[in-house]
């Protein structure tokens, strides 16, 4: 399975984009893979999404994982307070 590129951008018109990607994947059934590469910029918008992706992948016994998490994700996520959205769910 690919894993889903997130944008270099993730801000809050990012938001419903990222939300309704994770959301197919999840009414499928697919792991949430992610590829945090590219991310230069996120919001709390995405950051509610990612997180709220998480639970779900939990409670739905889905793998989740953001590979390859770029710094400005890592420092964003941690500031506030979202750093469970970078741990990986097996």
């Amino acid at each position: 399975m690919k894993a889903h590129q997130l944008a270099a951008s993730l801000d809050t018109a990012a938001a419903e984009p990222l939300r309704a990607a994770l959301l197919g994947r999840i009414e499928s059934r697919q792991p949430l893979l992610l590829d945090g590469a590219e991310v230069m910029r996120v919001g709390m918008a995405c950051l509610q999404v990612l997180a709220s992706a998480r639970a779900s992948a939990i409670a739905d016994r889905l793998s989740y994982d953001i590979g390859n998490a770029s710094m400005p994700l890592r420092e964003m996520a941690t500031l506030a307070g979202f750093a469970a959205v970078l741990e990986p769910v097996t």
